[in-house]
């Protein structure tokens, strides 16, 4: 329960310090990412790696596809009924 708190406590000061900048959708987005990690419910090779200002967010999965569908159930569990937050993978990038 303390380290459940302490979680809590770090990400409302990194929302508050970041409040600025973010608009609520990226912050909702941003906690849910780190409270999923922090519950160990999404694999390292899972990265949270962009935040649209209404909470639309991309991820990449490095050396396999394995978490993809575990940190998108995750992310829609944290942040709730925040309809306009969501995650999809990113667009495969082109090689030279």
């Amino acid at each position: 329960m303390l380290k459940h708190s302490l979680f809590v406590l770090v990400g409302l000061i990194i929302v508050g310090c970041s409040s600025a900048q973010n608009t609520p959708g990226q912050d909702a987005m941003w906690v849910a990412y780190h409270q999923c990690r922090f519950d160990g419910e999404v694999p390292p090779n899972v990265q949270l790696i962009r935040v649209e200002p209404n909470g639309h967010g991309w991820y990449q999965t490095y050396s396999s596809s394995y978490g993809g569908a575990i940190f998108e159930r995750c992310i829609t569990e944290k942040v709730g009924a925040k309809a306009s937050t969501q995650v999809e993978p990113a667009p495969p990038t082109l090689g030279p």
